[in-house]
């Protein structure tokens, strides 16, 4: 029983417009009709791969990660249980919400609020970017990666993943800041039950959003391009300019979405035999470029 990818993203959000704006316009994802308001982006077969809804602040509310099958979803709720997390169930509205047949949620060791599900309802429908973006890498992969703040909790919440949930370390990278009195980031990247270099990293440090950073990859380098063509054409700020990474050679770059939420944009990603591969340990982020505009608040 592993977890296999990661399925959505559930944001809360004073600035719904911005998003849709973002979403459609930068991003290049289809605004789908959604319930009670809320902004759903849609960038594959999948009914929608980012939800957002009305709240009183602007924070990540929720991490879906997809279990193969309802045997997978039923051994792990147990496993849980067992282990005394608190769970809580999911309801019919709710699974409606999400587009799933079932889910329940619970927290991991540093309070992001993670969610399991199976069986996707509502897939299949084609995708049609509004601004001609040909495809985004998901499928057997999922929605991309994302990256939540443990600052307190790194290890005993590395450690929950990995051996409550199935997922296998990829690479723990520890940066030194060019800053004085600023001590070094630390990120520990992990993958799903998929070719994807990494489904999940923990930050080091705190994050006002409840998130780092989320990574949505597209097909080509001219993909990438465009999309920074838009980035400039909606007059919006880089968190880091073009570069590539080594961990997982992805080339791209990172935007300040709404509410300074960073999206980073890339293509090229490592896809990986797990079966082959023995987990890195790295001191230096990038190949070239990637120069962060937020040093203090990493990457």
């Amino acid at each position: 029983m592993k977890v296999s990818r990661l399925g959505y993203l559930s944001f809360t959000s004073v600035d719904l417009p911005g998003w849709r704006r973002f979403g459609t316009g930068v991003i290049g994802a289809m605004d789908v009709p959604g319930t009670e308001g809320d902004v759903r982006l849609k960038i594959d077969e999948h009914p929608f791969r980012i939800r957002v809804e009305a709240g009183d602040a602007d924070r990540l509310s929720g991490i879906g990660w997809e279990l193969a099958s309802r045997a997978d979803h039923d051994a792990l709720y147990e496993r849980l249980n067992g282990l005394g997390l608190k769970l809580r169930d999911g309801d019919a509205a709710g699974a409606a919400k999400r587009c799933v047949a079932d889910y329940f949620a619970t927290e991991d060791p540093a309070g992001n609020i993670i969610e399991f599900y199976c069986e996707r309802t509502g897939c299949g429908d084609p995708f049609r970017s509004p601004a001609g973006v040909r495809g985004f890498v998901t499928g057997e992969m999922g929605l991309g990666h994302v990256v939540v703040p443990a600052a307190g909790a790194l290890e005993e919440t590395h450690d929950f993943y990995r051996s409550v949930l199935g997922f296998g370390a990829s690479d723990d990278l520890t940066i030194a800041l060019p800053i004085e009195g600023v001590p070094p980031m630390r990120v520990l990247f992990m993958h799903a039950d998929n070719p994807r270099h990494h489904s999940l990293a923990l930050f080091s440090k705190p994050s006002p959003t409840g998130i780092v950073h989320l990574m949505l990859e597209l097909e080509d380098v001219d993909e990438v391009g465009r999309c920074l063509d838009r980035v400039g054409a909606h007059g919006l700020g880089l968190m880091a300019t073009l570069g590539r990474h080594c961990n997982d050679n992805m080339l791209s770059f990172y935007v300040n979405g709404p509410a300074g939420v960073a999206v980073e944009i890339g293509c090229e990603g490592l896809q990986l035999d797990w079966t082959r591969f023995e987990p890195t340990v790295s001191s230096v982020a990038d190949h070239w470029g990637h120069a962060y505009r937020q040093l203090a608040d990493g990457p």
